[in-house]
């Protein structure tokens, strides 16, 4: 059982309690009381997470790392680096030994620390290990391994993570390629993700975790304008479903805001008007911000007065209608947004010539009904339809 008001000890303000709730921590090597701090993370203020780590490494001996070791049968993904630099500190070819072990007899919670350590520390007898549970289903000891392969600028698993991407037919192996490319993270595993993520029924999940491991000045230096644009669109879009507001700050949102902005062409200002709309709504909403701490209020209002005071034309939308299929909806989503109906004809056009995928050709076709526009429909054409399901929906429109 944990100890009584151990969570609340081991918080604390006062200094001496705290570095006495650490110290015993370490001394019992009580694996409840671990694991009780681990679940209750998400109470627990970051600042007060990274106090508790700093403070762990710096109280553990060396021969007190017995304590880690049982420690480490609990994963944490907040409390990682409590483990991992535990045993950095004093890193030496015994330890090492030690933790190579893990990797035969070990759980998977402790191969994933040890992952981590080989991240650290580059001995090469880790490497075969890490290309062994490159892909395991434990995602925390893939991510690791593939942090360590990448220091270890071994490409035996991303090649094979590549070539399950461009092969597989199971969407569930291709995501978890994925995930292994993205944790890499060089340069080339960048452009490989930009390059593919289209063709996969889960782009959202990957450019959000892109947006997780890279920050702004990574992604913007080795992306284009157009590829800025479309990977900001799919994060923004996630918002509030798939993402919390509070990782507006995180994410550096109003950065990409303001580089976009300064781009002057119609995809980025199609892009900044549904942004606009998105978070108007959020700032203005209780029901979006009632729970974001400050700092993220203020972002926000700042996101939405910068955007609000944007100038956007809308001039060559009819262009964008005549892009690849992720602008042209985004172009729909502006049109609808707008009620553009200067927009009709051409939309008409492209339905009745059979120039839009089937889900854009639903699309734009509901778009018309909400401007009563579809007697511009050649309902013949429609009949040709061969998905019956859009078909039906479509001729459901024109009623």
């Amino acid at each position: 059982m944990p100890s009584e008001n151990f969570i609340k000890n081991i918080t604390s303000k006062n200094n001496s309690l705290f570095e006495a709730t650490i110290k015993n921590l370490i001394k019992s090597a009580d694996i409840a009381d671990f694991r009780l701090l681990c679940e209750k993370s998400d109470f627990i203020f970051p600042f007060l997470k990274e106090k508790i780590i700093k403070n762990f490494v710096k109280l553990i001996k060396e021969n007190e790392l017995n304590s880690v070791f049982e420690f480490s049968k609990v994963y944490s993904s907040d409390f990682e680096e409590l483990i991992v630099s535990s045993w950095v500190k004093f890193a030496n070819e015994d330890l090492t030994d030690n933790i190579l072990e893990l990797f035969e007899n070990g759980t998977d919670e402790q191969k994933a620390y040890a992952a981590k350590y080989f991240s650290y520390i580059h001995d090469i007898c880790a490497i075969d290990y890490l290309n062994k549970f490159a892909f395991s289903n434990f995602e925390p000891l893939k991510i690791n391994c593939a942090l360590a392969l990448s220091k270890f600028n071994d490409k035996i698993a991303l090649n094979k993570a590549k070539e399950i991407v461009l092969t597989s037919k199971d969407d569930f192996e291709i995501i978890g390629a994925y995930s292994f490319i993205t944790a890499y993270g060089d340069d080339e595993a960048i452009k490989f993700i930009i390059e593919n993520y289209k063709k996969s029924a889960f782009r959202e999940n990957i450019i959000i975790s892109l947006f997780d491991f890279y920050d702004y000045d990574r992604l913007t230096k080795l992306l284009s304008k157009d590829e800025i644009i479309e990977i900001f669109n799919i994060l923004i879009q996630a918002y509030p479903e798939n993402i919390s507001l509070n990782t507006i700050i995180y994410y550096q949102i109003y950065d990409y805001i303001k580089l976009i902005s300064t781009y002057n062409n119609q995809f980025a200002n199609n892009l900044l008007l549904i942004a606009k709309t998105k978070f108007d709504e959020y700032n203005s909403s209780d029901i979006y911000s009632f729970d974001l701490d400050k700092d993220t209020k203020n972002e926000l209002k700042n996101i939405t007065q910068f955007l609000d005071g944007l100038n956007l034309s809308f001039d060559n939308i009819l262009d964008e209608l005549e892009k690849d299929n992720f602008r042209i909806s985004l172009a729909l989503d502006v049109i609808k947004e707008l009620k553009l109906n200067n927009t009709v004809e051409f939309i008409a056009n492209l339905i009745n010539n059979n120039k839009l995928a089937l889900d854009l050709c639903a699309k734009s076709a509901m778009i018309l009904k909400e401007l009563n526009k579809t007697s511009l429909i050649n309902k013949e054409n429609i009949k040709n339809i061969q998905n019956e399901n859009i078909k039906a929906l479509i001729e459901s429109l024109l009623i």
